[in-house]
């Protein structure tokens, strides 16, 4: 008799124990290899700590613009010539392209699909929201309840309202993108390639020709910098269409996007730093090098299944809770140890990192797992 689909041998079942035990104390099944890429986990951890590396070079270089001490001058070498934030951010969207929608399966896929992103994402966001609230009200700015309001959604700018903290502004590039895949699941687009291609162009082209149509002075077209996040995205899902399920086409597709992407990054880079609207900010070479960066490391990683640690790939379990809570953090330390462009900043950073790795940590053991947990049993 043929097995039944999903059947593992005692070997495998073994296995897949093992593994399990190994990372119960940081995730549990979470950690399990059936359900995660333990090299991805690593990707996430190097993500986090691109951002958070350069938001303390950038508070250095606000906080003492002028200073000329060693500290300061590695941070203005780094900003000027690789932007790791947005290396960080590109390396997350295309993991959270990678995998993400490729969890909604199982009976009623999508009611499980939005039951498990609620509960992964919106509890720890609600007690970063509170701790950012809490932070402006003990300073004497406390928010409108409206903002506050706005922010828990996960999309304040959809009612005019801004976020409490800047930082978080991919949240809301994420949520769209669920939506979007939730639809193309939805219509059977998912998995096709000319459908997904198609769009990802779209998404670019959304992005581009308003500002090119302000450039020529055709047209004054509101511009956004949405549907370029979004296409990136879209490009780790046809990587794994292409890399991992084989997929005719999908390499193709995924290259003829990351062309469109860069072309549109260089051609939307001069009007972004005229402008001030911070898509870019140092200028260009910062920007396509993280890019191009980011590229390179997710499909080394994918190609080879590598790098392997399980030091970074515990703290890859808690980088959702590292890119929450490392701005309150790094306010607070700054508050006893300012920044002064010199070398015991590296102290400080270092201050901001261990705390910040010690809060998520323990967010992640009080919050964000129980939550997940939570959540699967509603959504079984």
């Amino acid at each position: 008799m043929r097995a039944r689909a999903g059947s593992r041998s005692p070997k495998a079942r073994s296995g897949q124990a093992s593994t399990s035990r190994r990372f119960a104390r940081w995730g549990s099944d979470e950690a399990c290899m059936t359900q995660r890429y333990a090299h991805l986990d690593v990707l996430r951890a190097g993500a986090a700590l691109g951002v958070m590396v350069e938001h303390l070079f950038g508070d250095l270089l606000r906080q003492v613009p002028f200073a000329t001490g060693p500290t300061s001058l590695v941070a203005r070498s780094v900003v000027e010539n690789l932007s790791l934030g947005r290396f960080g951010v590109a390396l997350f969207f295309l993991i959270s392209g990678f995998v993400v929608p490729f969890s909604i399966r199982g009976e009623r896929p999508l009611r499980h699909f939005a039951i498990s992103r609620l509960f992964r994402l919106y509890p720890a966001l609600w007690l970063a929201l509170a701790v950012l609230t809490l932070a402006a009200w003990l300073c004497g700015e406390a928010p409108p309840a409206a903002t506050v309001l706005a922010n828990m959604t996960m999309a304040p700018t959809l009612f005019g309202r801004p976020w409490l903290s800047p930082i978080y502004w991919t949240l809301f590039v994420e949520l769209v993108f669920y939506v979007l895949v939730a639809l193309l699941f939805a219509t059977g687009g998912l998995r096709d390639i000319v459908v997904l291609l198609g769009l990802s162009l779209g998404l670019v082209a959304a992005t581009v020709l308003p500002v090119q149509l302000r450039v020529q002075g055709i047209a004054s077209l509101p511009v956004q910098y949405l549907g370029m996040h979004l296409s990136f995205l879209f490009l780790g899902l046809l990587l794994r269409l292409g890399l991992v399920e084989r997929r005719a086409g999908a390499c193709l597709a995924a290259w003829l996007l990351g062309v469109a992407q860069l072309a549109a990054v260089i051609s939307v880079s001069p009007f972004s730093l005229a402008r001030g609207d911070h898509f870019v900010m140092e200028g260009l070479a910062p920007v396509l090098a993280a890019y191009l960066l980011a590229l390179a490391v997710f499909m080394a990683a994918v190609r080879y299944e590598r790098p392997r640690s399980a030091l970074l790939a515990r703290i890859g379990l808690i980088s959702y809770a590292m890119y929450l809570f490392h701005g309150p953090v790094n306010a607070a330390v700054y508050r006893v140890l300012p920044l002064t462009g010199q070398l015991g900043d590296l102290l400080t950073m270092l201050i901001c990192i261990g705390v910040t790795l010690a809060l998520s940590w323990l967010v992640y053991r009080m919050v964000e797992r129980p939550m997940i947990r939570f959540g699967r049993k509603i959504g079984s």
